[in-house]
């Protein structure tokens, strides 16, 4: 589909208007960091930390959405490392305080390698790789990561809602969280967890499936001005507030 005399079109704007599953990604990481960092959820937060997860979903959607603006091998790299603490996240392995710092530290790497390469007007390793190399990883880098955002959906529904309930009971009677509650909250009755997580779903279905329409893309036509993904976003962003607004979190 490619080969080495293909051109390079790293550093060339995605399109005219700059709509594409990047702009969606970006606009919903950022809304969620401010919705999570303002007075609303302050209660909230200081009463269990744990909330704080929310915070590492989002900067990963931030990093995610602004990769897609930087088409090059560092950038789309760097963004699936980002987009792997979707998973690790999600499951409870570990603190989310550390991986909120975790992901704040990639998503800052990720800047300063966007500022060198724009001062430079050349991408890092654009010597050292094939251009055939450099289109399979900067597209497929994509693929993986709308893979992974999917698993925050996924993660919930088979990882965590079945054995729950359970680990309540049990932590209840001992007196501690156990298991994967130690680093999450009970989600089981939050009508935004659901809303967000089937619809995310949703989404990384749409994304794979209009990748796989647009392939390399090599001349970096224009992403529709209205797509699915940007028609689902949109949906997501209105019912995940909705149903916030109905659990009294916001006034």
């Amino acid at each position: 589909m490619s080969d080495d005399n293909s051109p390079d079109t790293s550093l060339t704007p995605q399109n005219k208007y700059q709509i594409g599953p990047g702009l969606g990604l970006l606009l919903m990481g950022l809304l969620y960091l401010i919705f999570w960092i303002s007075p609303l959820v302050y209660e909230s937060l200081t009463e269990d930390l744990r909330w704080s997860h929310n915070w590492v979903y989002s900067l990963i959607l931030i990093t995610i959405g602004a990769s897609f603006y930087q088409k090059t091998v560092v950038s789309r790299t760097i963004a699936i490392v980002q987009a792997s603490l979707m998973p690790l996240t999600a499951s409870g392995a570990f603190n989310t305080t550390f991986m909120t710092i975790v992901a704040l530290v990639i998503l800052s790497t990720w800047f300063i390698v966007v500022l060198i390469e724009r001062k430079n007007n050349s991408p890092l390793l654009n010597q050292r790789i094939s251009q055939r190399t450099k289109n399979w990883i900067t597209m497929h880098s994509l693929i993986v990561c709308w893979m992974l955002i999917a698993h925050m959906g996924l993660v919930f529904f088979i990882g965590r809602l079945p054995f729950e309930s359970q680990l309540d009971t049990i932590g209840t009677g001992l007196g501690e969280s156990i298991g994967f509650l130690l680093n999450l909250p009970i989600e089981r009755h939050d009508l935004v967890t659901y809303v967000f997580d089937i619809n995310l779903i949703i989404l990384a279905v749409l994304f794979g499936y209009e990748q796989f329409k647009v392939g390399y893309n090599l001349k970096n036509n224009p992403w529709p001005k209205i797509s699915f993904r940007f028609l689902w976003i949109t949906v997501v962003l209105g019912l995940v507030l909705v149903p916030i607004s109905l659990q009294g979190i916001i006034p």
